[in-house]
């Protein structure tokens, strides 16, 4: 499977550091050798973390015909900004852990092996 994390983020808040840290935890490689069922191909997760005044809502896309989920995990800017980069890495951690697996379900993917899924989301990034 492939999992993507990118981000759309303001550069104050320094989020492009907390995706280098988990590209060098190396996991693209990981879910990469998995395989969770037909159902889903991959997964992309857009770190979104903006001015509150944008008032820009979460999207969540399934395309059925790609095999793919795509959705956004909302940052709060002024919490990011002042805060230090190990607690940033560690709140986004725990929001792909506590929020992809829900988003997941909601989506009818007959041959996915979610609980599977979640597991090794929380492999990855739990205690990062």
């Amino acid at each position: 499977m492939r999992v993507n994390i990118l981000c759309d983020a303001d550069w104050e808040a320094k989020i492009d550091k907390v995706l280098d840290y988990f590209s060098n935890l190396g996991y693209r490689r990981f879910f990469e050798e998995r395989n969770y069922g037909s159902a889903l191909e991959g997964v992309t997760i857009v770190l979104m973390c903006q001015d509150p005044m944008l008032n820009l809502k979460q999207r969540i896309r399934h395309s059925k015909k790609e095999r793919k989920v795509y959705l956004d995990i909302m940052l709060d800017l002024l919490q990011m900004k002042s805060i230090d980069q190990k607690q940033k890495n560690k709140i986004v951690a725990d929001k792909i852990i506590n929020e992809v697996p829900p988003i997941l379900s909601k989506h009818k993917l007959n041959d996915f092996e979610l609980a599977k899924f979640e597991a090794d989301l929380n492999e990855v990034f739990k205690n990062k």
